[in-house]
């Protein structure tokens, strides 16, 4: 009798449970980012909440949908917080970028002059100024790279500089004096952190994202009057030098 054939095993290759799993995605901040988004969470806490307003709710119920109730507040506020993160990097990435670059590009020249200097008297003078002026571009980069997440950007050139119509340092811009006020608070504060070492010194070499904890974590308003809530969608006042430019 000849040797018997067996049928290869066709073995189906399960996973526990007999479903696949589903890996939460995360985004570079480690948060969930497939967090339900702000109106299906709304829906879902009014849900919940018209549960609680019956009378005649069982006590393990009411406990339970409790804590369903915070669970959703604080999704909501992450949902909402993270819509207005993107709302504001989208509308000031063009603005930002142009920034950057001459910012950065005056860094390298001020840089460049400071090497070419002599070791006079007239050059200590000029080495002096120019050091003090390569510290506040600094800040100025700083700025820009680490502005709170979660308030309207200041900018920190008038429309006529951005359009290439001057070339006036950034802490020189002439503007409004609510504007000014605002943009100086923001300046202090990027200031303070780069000397408690949470911001590089030298942000043109260190690059972006050099920090570990950015600003919309640790700024505070100090007047929450100032900062209204907004809803994305909704017209928005431009800031007083916010306008549309080219990138150049």
């Amino acid at each position: 009798m000849g040797p018997t054939r067996t049928q290869p095993s066709h073995r189906k290759h399960s996973q526990p449970g007999g479903s696949r799993q589903h890996h939460t995605k995360r985004n570079q901040n480690g948060t969930d980012s497939a967090l339900p988004g702000v109106q299906k969470i709304k829906s879902s806490l009014r849900q919940a909440q018209r549960l609680l307003a019956k009378d005649n709710l069982a006590a393990d119920v009411r406990v339970e949908t409790e804590r369903r109730v915070k669970s959703l507040e604080g999704d909501l506020a992450k949902a909402e917080r993270s819509r207005k993160e993107r709302t504001f990097a989208t509308k000031y990435h063009k603005v930002k970028f142009f920034e950057r670059q001459k910012v950065t590009r005056k860094i390298t020249q001020t840089k460049k002059q400071l090497e070419d200097l002599g070791s006079g008297k007239s050059d200590k003078k000029k080495r002096k100024a120019l050091a003090k002026q390569l510290v506040e571009l600094r800040v100025d980069l700083n700025y820009i790279l680490h502005y709170p997440r979660l308030k309207k950007y200041v900018s920190l050139f008038p429309p006529e500089v951005r359009e290439g119509e001057g070339e006036a340092s950034p802490s020189q811009s002439v503007d409004t004096s609510s504007t000014d006020a605002q943009r100086q608070e923001v300046r202090e504060w990027i200031r303070g952190r780069m000397e408690k070492g949470e911001l590089p010194e030298n942000p043109e070499e260190a690059g972006r994202g050099s920090s570990s904890n950015d600003g919309e974590d640790v700024w505070e308003e100090k007047d929450p009057k100032d900062e209204k809530t907004e809803e994305v969608g909704e017209a928005e006042d431009e800031d007083a030098f916010f306008g549309e430019d080219d990138d150049r």
